[in-house]
């Protein structure tokens, strides 16, 4: 896993893991066990940032309060999440 610096929201420097592809498939299966009580989660992938050599975890929830109960990483994967809103068949 390579670190990256990047400028914050105030203009610090913030260090910014960088995850393969393999190392973020090994990561989702832990956050999966970690957050299959969580309310409000409706999907767990994996997502391209930046080029193809930087994946992280990507987490959809329903509602923002569900935010709070996913991880920033696992495994030294980032992990991103999306407030999708209610998920409906079509």
């Amino acid at each position: 896993m390579a670190l990256l610096g990047a400028a914050g929201d105030n203009g610090a420097q913030e260090v910014v893991a960088m995850a393969t592809i393999d190392q973020a498939r090994a990561a989702k299966r832990s956050l999966r066990e970690r957050i299959a009580q969580v309310d409000g989660v409706c999907g767990v992938g994996l997502a391209q940032r930046g080029d193809a050599h930087d994946w992280v975890l990507q987490v959809n929830v329903t509602t923002v309060g569900a935010r709070k109960d996913v991880p920033p990483a696992v495994e030294g994967v980032p992990v991103r999440v999306h407030v999708v809103g209610a998920v409906q068949a079509l």
